[in-house]
């Protein structure tokens, strides 16, 4: 498939892109560890490396991913897309189809989970997700509500399959307070401000 106009909603293409890579500069530079360690006034030197070391994979290639891919990408990052439909991108190594799904995840150091394109079924966030990812991966959740099992994140957090996250909240009700997730040392959490401008 071609790459989608953003004429119609620039600002919240805009705004998206910005906060995919606010989130991925952070999950890479390991602000999410040094704001635990300010938290409990430790300290703990963390390897710095260049993006260009680092391979991110962005989960859903409609208007949104593309234009964060191609973003993230001007960084340095080795970035790949997985959609349901064959899209080709400039720069950006991309795949379509659950059968290539396994390879996409299996390469993505920092997963990326963004609303697909119209028309495709979102992409459940579960223990089998999350276990075909490198271990050690980071996560940024952005797709909205209803996609991220959470009590299968928690889980991989304490594993150490996945390191960190970013997730971006739409509601109260898709996180409750008092849900562990909210004072979990290895997530940032923002309240639905993806798109805002």
């Amino acid at each position: 498939m071609a790459l989608l106009s953003k004429s119609d909603q620039p600002d919240i293409v805009d705004g998206m892109v910005e906060y995919v890579t606010m989130s991925v500069l952070a999950l890479h530079r390991d602000l999410v560890p040094y704001i635990a360690m300010q938290r409990s006034q430790g300290w703990q030197q963390m390897r710095i490396l260049p993006a260009s070391s680092c391979h991110v994979g962005v989960l859903g290639l409609g208007v949104l991913g593309q234009a964060a891919s191609q973003k993230l990408a001007g960084f340095g990052f080795q970035v790949a897309g997985w959609s349901g439909s064959r899209y080709e991108i400039d720069g950006i190594a991309c795949s379509a189809g659950p059968d290539e799904m396994a390879e996409f995840l299996a390469r993505s150091e920092i997963l990326v989970c963004l609303p697909p394109p119209a028309g495709e079924a979102r992409i459940g966030l579960d223990a089998t997700l999350f276990a075909k990812l490198p271990r050690g991966a980071k996560l940024l959740s952005a797709g909205g509500r209803d996609h991220l099992d959470q009590d299968a994140l928690l889980a991989a957090l304490d594993d150490g399959q996945v390191s960190a996250a970013v997730l971006d909240v739409s509601s109260e009700a898709q996180l409750p307070k008092g849900h562990a997730l909210w004072t979990d040392p290895r997530v940032l959490i923002t309240s639905h401000i993806v798109g805002m401008i």
